[in-house]
């Protein structure tokens, strides 16, 4: 038994029945249903506590977790509770706790200790070196691309060998003159694997996937490898286990040795040397969205069959949000078929209403959330730091950003080009993995020619052949240059000056390896990257510099923080960094508003979140729409999205939204149909376009039905406004409203002008990005000052127009399509007062069909059809062409 670290009952005293349920727990397997801000880290860190509490020793556990930000939290967290012990468990990411295994006992499996970790700019360089040996056209398959087939062969622990034999290739790894069949893509993927983990172990170094995967092979290959760490790891945690990919859940059963045939030892209280490891894993079924990275929902569905004699404990009070926002999370995530039933609830009260806001595009929308983010900061006093914008694609973050910038608001954003894949910081930490490994041909090649010194293309070609005729790296021929032919003295003599700078910074590096810092340093002086930046006259190196600079100071951070900190580990460290590393921790006020994507926002909180683009297509996500695992994952997301709120969330959608340079109808997203409505408060529950839609649906009304009392009675289109009478005898006529002036591209695509010509002397550009549009005075303030065009106050009102309009063909429009070219007012003369659940109807295209689920939402009304084989469509009642039988 290790030292009692702490007084048991301090760890339980304030914690709810179901959290000390959980601290307390004895047992061989327990899972921890964990809901959002259900408090697990909490839980988590309290239980590993209580084992040391009760005299288990802190060596014998690993904690592992998703994020480096997470492991260090954990950390701290178990410091505060039982002091300096807490340095004695294994507290990282999976990644990292591979890195340490390999790094000791790598060797037997063939990697030597120094080895590289190549990032995803690495690794797309060397496919890209492989493709031209391959005669591969990069434009037709890229790198990309096949590196994603390569990762998800890893991610399901599939060999290169067992790849190659599924699609019967007979290729060897470094044969030259190969020639892949044209256009099969299965052999072009097994030959570029095979290629790719030659070259990798050529160059002693490994990717992402291959930590997790070539630990596995070690511990399935060499038996006493894993005896010694199921040895030394008697308790294993696992946090955010729904994200976990089949290699690392692989991983953990061989780590626990719940395969291994041995029983556990009944006499011993606890876990004991003997017998699997005790294993707790805390994760939540419902916050599992990253099944694009190999993430299978399945391993937490399946834990108790998995793990004989498993626990499972679940926490559903939230201790994060207002129970109304909680009310809309559990509103979504009950439509998702196969779940463990769980119900979040909170003892904070109801709280604020969701706010929600229809825009007419995507720049208005952006104006209203930048508008809305003003007015709060100002008459609410919330501070930047606390207001997060999130979006489910990085491609919408464009017009939200030049929102902000015209707002003048301060804003950061998390996982645009990140710090460590800058150019300038890539080409430092490739002298220093050189130095640190001169096997490593991707990074040796990066820096051959950088800064310029007269080794150009056709230098690196002669190195590479003599290379890969010899077996050798390419470090080495370089080593050998004397001996490889058709080199001129013109190259000769810069290679050789290039040799030599990189034998003395090898030796420099030998001799100051406890101080990064000066390592950094060193390099940027001798290699002349600094110099070159720093002579430069363009403004952008200059920032390049300060670069450099912060890159020098991160490594004087590591040596600081690290007691035995190393050249290797610093590198160890950068190549390890995440996307949500780089956010501000709890108690630093960035102050700035943060704007992130979806899947970057997981295991975050902020008190006001924006969530943008709730519409068909753009969320869900188109790729969604046929797939009913994807539309799972995707309504997980928005329940991820939905309880990052603490305080208000808000709901934001465009009618309107440029895709491929066309302009898209967009349909709300069926997940603000899920939201209950009392929850929403609508600041505009309809688009302006939806609205004038509508406004001509009406055929028995003369001109479509605008009535003095509706607030588009009159608009201002960039600055002039208009009344109905000028409105229609300008616009309205019919042929002005064809199909090509306003479905096409007439709105959001930033070009083309509402509605055809300009006429009345306005500027019209109604979709485009200029500050003049939707009615804003031009300068950056005055954006949200949309009251012209949607609050009908300005301009005067008329009466009816006589003009009749011609009814345009019609168009079918299915919800779960966006359409670039819809017509203004095409329907059906359906009503949904007439169409029942169980209702049979025929479709143009998708034939017979059984009606599953109507909403009445007026002119947006909405049906569920099923069309057999799993197919079921969301329809627009008015526009889909169907026939009720």
């Amino acid at each position: 038994m290790g030292p009692v670290l702490c007084d048991p009952q301090s760890l339980i005293k304030d914690l709810n029945p179901q959290q000390m349920e959980a601290v307390k727990y004895y047992g061989q397997a327990l899972l921890i249903g964990a809901g959002a801000g259900s408090g697990k880290t909490r839980v988590l860190t309290r239980r590993i506590a209580w084992l040391l509490a009760h005299g288990f020793w802190a060596s014998s556990i690993l904690a592992i977790t998703f994020t480096n930000k997470a492991a260090a939290e954990m950390r701290e967290r178990l410091a505060a509770l039982v002091g300096p012990e807490a340095e004695h468990m294994w507290i990282s990411t999976f990644h990292s706790a591979c890195v340490r295994i390999l790094r000791r006992d790598g060797k037997e499996i063939g990697l030597t200790s120094g080895f590289s970790i190549y990032d995803t700019a690495d690794c797309e360089r060397l496919v890209k070196l492989i493709s031209g040996d391959l005669n591969i056209d990069t434009k037709r398959y890229t790198p990309r691309m096949l590196l994603g087939k390569i990762s998800d062969c890893k991610n399901s622990l599939i060999s290169w060998q067992d790849q190659l034999k599924s699609v019967n290739c007979d290729y060897k790894p470094g044969q030259r003159g190969y020639q892949v069949s044209a256009g099969d893509v299965d052999e072009l993927v097994a030959v570029m694997y095979a290629e790719y983990q030659y070259r990798l172990a050529m160059a002693n170094a490994v990717d992402f996937d291959d930590l997790i995967m070539r630990t596995v092979e070690l511990f399935q290959r060499c038996p006493q490898v894993s005896e010694y760490y199921r040895h030394k790891f008697r308790y294993i945690f696992v946090d955010e286990y729904q994200d976990t990919n089949h290699a690392q859940y692989v991983l953990v059963r061989e780590l626990s040795g719940i395969d291994s045939g041995e029983q556990p030892d009944p006499h011993m209280r606890g876990a004991g040397r003997v017998g699997p490891s005790w294993i707790t894993v805390v994760g939540d079924s419902d916050q599992s969205i990253y099944a694009f990275r190999g993430a299978d929902i399945r391993n937490i569905q399946d834990f108790e069959q998995d793990f004989p004699n498993a626990k499972t404990i679940m926490l559903e009070q939230n201790y994060r949000s207002t129970q109304t926002i909680l009310d809309a999370a559990n509103a979504v995530i009950a439509r998702n078929e196969n779940r463990k039933p769980k119900k979040l609830w909170t003892a904070l009260g109801e709280g604020d209403k969701i706010v929600g806001y229809a825009a007419d595009n995507a720049q208005q929308e952006a104006g209203w959330i930048a508008n809305e983010i003003a007015r709060i900061h100002n008459e609410e006093g919330v501070a930047y730091r606390d207001i997060a914008i999130m979006y489910r694609a990085n491609a919408q973050s464009r017009s939200l950003e030049e929102a902000m910038i015209n707002a003048n608001l301060p804003y950061q954003l998390v996982g645009g080009t990140k710090f460590y894949e800058r150019r300038e910081i890539k080409d430092a930490l490739a002298y220093l993995q050189a130095i640190v490994n001169p096997a490593d041909n991707v990074n040796v090649r990066r820096i051959l020619n950088v800064p310029k010194r007269g080794l150009g293309v056709r230098a690196e070609g002669l190195v590479a052949s003599y290379a890969d005729a010899h077996g050798t790296t390419f470090f080495e021929a370089i080593e050998h240059m004397e001996q490889i032919e058709g080199m001129s003295t013109r190259t000769t003599k810069p290679l050789s000056a290039f040799r030599d700078m990189m034998h003395e910074l090898a030796a420099f590096a030998k001799d100051h390896d406890t101080k990064p810092s000066e390592v950094v340093a060193e390099v940027l002086a001798k290699s002349g990257i600094l110099e070159e930046l720093q002579r430069s006259e363009d403004p952008q190196d200059a920032s390049r510099v300060d670069n450099l600079s912060q890159l020098q100071s991160v490594a004087a951070e590591f040596e600081q923080n690290t007691p035995d900190a190393t050249l290797a580990g610093f590198l160890e460290t950068t190549a390890l960094v995440a996307d949500s590393d780089q956010l501000p921790g709890e108690n630093e006020d960035s102050g700035k508003v943060t704007m992130m994507t979806l899947h970057t926002a997981k295991g975050l909180e902020y008190p006001y979140v924006f969530l943008t683009g709730m519409e068909q297509g753009t969320f869900p996500h188109q790729r969604a729409m046929e797939d009913t695992s994807e539309l799972a994952e995707e309504r997980r997301l928005a329940y991820v999205g939905i309880t990052r709120a603490k305080r208000r969330l808000y709901v934001t959608r465009a009618a309107v939204r440029a895709q491929w340079g066309q302009a898209s109808d967009m349909m709300p997203s069926q997940f603000l149909d899920e939201i209950p409505d009392e929850l929403i408060d609508w600041k505009r529950r309809e688009a302006g376009v939806e609205r004038m839609r509508a406004s001509w649906q009406d055929d028995d009304d003369e001109f479509g039905g605008w009535d003095d009392d509706d607030d588009f009675g009159s608009m201002s289109f960039g600055g002039s406004s208009y009344g109905k009478s000028d409105y229609s005898s300008s616009y309205g006529s019919g042929s002005r409203w064809s199909r090509s002036s306003y479905g096409s591209s007439s709105y959001g695509a930033g070009r083309s002008q509402y509605g055809g010509p300009a006429t009345q002397g306005s500027s019209s550009s109604y979709g485009s990005t200029s500050r003049r549009s939707c009615g804003g005075s031009g300068t950056g303030s005055s954006y949200g000052s949309y009251g012209s065009y949607g609050s009908g106050k300005s301009g005067g009102k008329s009466g009816k127009v006589t003009t009749r309009r011609v009814k345009p063909k019609n168009k079918p429009v299915d919800l779960t399509k966006s359409s670039s070219a819809s017509p203004a007012g095409s329907h059906n003369d359906l009503n949904i007062a007439d169409v029942h659940v169980g209702d049979k109807l025929t479709h143009d295209h998708f034939g017979l069909g059984t009606v599953i689920e109507t909403q009445d939402k007026g002119m947006n009304s909405v049906i569920t059809v099923d069309f057999g084989n799993g197919e079921v469509k969301r329809l627009l009642l008015r526009m889909a062409p169907i026939e009720m039988l």
